[in-house]
């Protein structure tokens, strides 16, 4: 990841979070959108206990962003679920978006065993198995990873 390239726990997506709604928006990205609904809505801030939303800051331009939640759809409350992972087109392949998930792992600790997502492409699946996660036929996930605490 380029050194100057800062994670941040965001507060808000104002309208420095504008041009990845359009990047998505133009890459037919649904789940960024959502983003933007969900938090405008209030049906999703990532404020709840184990909860984050990240931003990757590049000076003062918002290039990725990533978030983890108690996943909705497990009754357990030990399960996460890893959300809304996305860098611009321009800043991918530069480790923002493995960073932004490895942060996001490690923010799990002591709020979740299991961090479950869905990813929405094969390219999407591939980088999840980089990562660690491993495939799962399960009705709302399509990858899972344990979480376990650093030694």
């Amino acid at each position: 990841m380029p050194a100057d390239i800062a994670l941040v726990r965001l507060t808000a997506l104002g309208p420095a979070a504008e041009p990845l709604r359009v990047d998505g928006a133009s890459r037919g990205i649904d789940f960024v959108r959502r983003l933007f609904e969900d938090w405008m809505s209030g049906a999703n801030r990532f404020d709840q206990p184990g909860e984050a939303l990240l931003g990757a800051w590049q000076g003062d331009r918002l290039v990725g962003v990533g978030g983890l939640n108690r996943d909705p759809y497990a009754a357990d409350e030990g399960v996460g679920r890893l959300r809304h992972v996305y860098v611009l087109a321009s800043h991918r392949r530069l480790g923002i978006g493995e960073t932004l998930v490895r942060r996001l792992l490690r923010e799990t600790e002591g709020h979740f065993r299991v961090v479950r997502l869905r990813a929405v492409s094969p390219e999407a699946a591939a980088f999840y198995r980089v990562l660690g996660f491993s495939d799962c036929a399960e009705p709302a996930a399509t990858h899972v990873i344990p979480v376990t605490p650093d030694p």
